[in-house]
């Protein structure tokens, strides 16, 4: 332990040496924000208002969507605001994909108090399909977005089971936090 508190004193010691000699030959700016409006590639996800997405094809049960999400280093979407909601439902309406995709919301924590995952924060857009969610057989606990009930003509959240159910394997949507940049530039 004292080996390492030593040497954890030695290179910040070093870092603040260095950094001083450079500050006499060297002038240093930092600056925020993308610099140059340069193009910053954001593949596999796709940008769509301020948001990065990714819409995984494949059908899965809620937990195996969770899991290829983290694989991208990104989580299940979280719908914010009903403004993220409509751009991204209008993004897959423009397109024809009417199918259901996984969201991060569910109950799991407790029962009838449906959360986003990754935030905890309660549900609060206005999105929900009629008369859900219902936990219909005691055991819908994770929330899709899809045209829920034949009728429908818009996307709407529903809740279903999560996993143990042929009939809600769905795609998935990824969410990833926004792209950062970093540049160093070196005057002499």
């Amino acid at each position: 332990m004292l080996k390492n508190i030593v040497c954890w004193l030695f290179l910040v010691g070093s870092l603040q040496l260095g950094l001083a000699h450079l500050n006499e030959k060297y002038t240093i700016d930092i600056y925020a924000g993308n610099l140059n409006n340069l193009t910053i590639k954001s593949e596999p996800f796709i940008k769509i208002n301020d948001g990065y997405y990714y819409f995984g094809m494949d059908g899965v049960n809620w937990y195996v969507a969770y899991e290829k999400c983290r694989a991208l280093n990104s989580e299940l979407v979280t719908f914010e605001t009903l403004q993220e909601f409509e751009a991204v439902a209008n993004y897959l309406k423009a397109r024809d994909h009417k199918f259901n995709y996984w969201t991060s919301g569910n109950d799991l924590g407790l029962e009838g108090s449906y959360n986003w995952f990754t935030s905890g924060q309660s549900i609060t857009i206005p999105k929900w399909a009629p008369k859900q969610p219902d936990n219909s057989g005691g055991r819908e606990h994770c929330i899709h977005l899809g045209y829920i009930w034949g009728y429908s003509t818009d996307f709407e959240l529903n809740d279903r089971p999560c996993a143990n159910d042929q009939n809600s394997l769905f795609r998935y949507i990824c969410e990833a936090p926004e792209p950062e940049t970093i540049s160093i530039v070196v005057w002499k």
